[in-house]
């Protein structure tokens, strides 16, 4: 009998790689801050207010995405999809076992 729980063949939690991606965008986004903080000396007036908003924000999200994603990898708290290919055969299996009787 097929799943039906409304999860559309999607696993709860976060995968290695997809930590990983994170890490890279929120190195990318810091990168980003460091590029505002560069120009912010050769702006004037009301542009300032925006690019010190903007550095702060980018400085934040990077830095929380950062610190939250690779707390996540180094604890090995991420679904390890190996695993999960495995789970999906046997249960597959199982349940092609039960239609049959």
């Amino acid at each position: 009998m097929a799943k039906q729980d409304g999860d559309n063949n999607r696993k709860g939690g976060d995968t290695q790689v997809g930590l990983t991606l994170r890490i890279v965008v929120a190195l990318y986004v810091l990168y980003l801050a460091y590029g505002l903080i560069q120009g912010y000396g050769e702006t004037s007036g009301n542009d300032r207010i925006f690019i010190a908003i903007a550095i702060i924000i980018f400085i934040a999200a990077g830095g929380a995405i950062l610190f939250f994603s690779g707390r996540k990898l180094i604890r090995k708290e991420y679904v390890d999809a190996s695993q999960d290919i495995e789970d999906d055969v046997v249960g597959e299996s199982a349940e092609a076992g039960e239609e049959k009787e």
